[in-house]
């Protein structure tokens, strides 16, 4: 049996996206490379593509995931999509009996994302 994926965004997340959404739209420009409309672009992307397979990012492994990230994000399962600009798309999965919802958490940059996480730089 195929369950249905509903993809859903976290209170934060969800708001930052409209606001990305609404950079596009009014025609403003980022400063730095990705611009406003690539990124944008790459997270429609991913979304489409966690619909068609919530399994589609990477499982972040459990001894990068610190109590502080588990108190923020309430979960060890967690799972990355590498975006544009090294950007990343923070995910969870919640399962239920007839679907499988991909909840977003947060979308960020890779020197944010190498912190929280406790990446070095080589």
């Amino acid at each position: 049996m195929h369950k249905e994926v509903e993809v859903r965004f976290d209170e934060d997340a969800y708001k930052e996206y409209g606001e990305l959404q609404e950079l596009v739209a009014t025609g403003k420009s980022s400063k730095k490379k990705p611009t406003y409309e690539q990124l944008l672009s790459s997270i429609n992307s991913a979304i489409k593509n966690l619909k068609a397979n919530p399994y589609y990012g990477d499982l972040i492994p459990r001894k990068f995931i610190s109590k502080g990230v588990f108190q923020r994000y309430g979960t060890d399962k967690l799972l990355r999509v590498e975006l544009v600009g090294y950007w990343r798309l923070l995910y969870t999965l919640i399962g239920e009996d007839v679907k499988i919802i991909a909840f977003i958490l947060e979308c960020m940059g890779h020197g944010r994302y190498d912190k929280l996480f406790g990446y070095r730089g080589k």
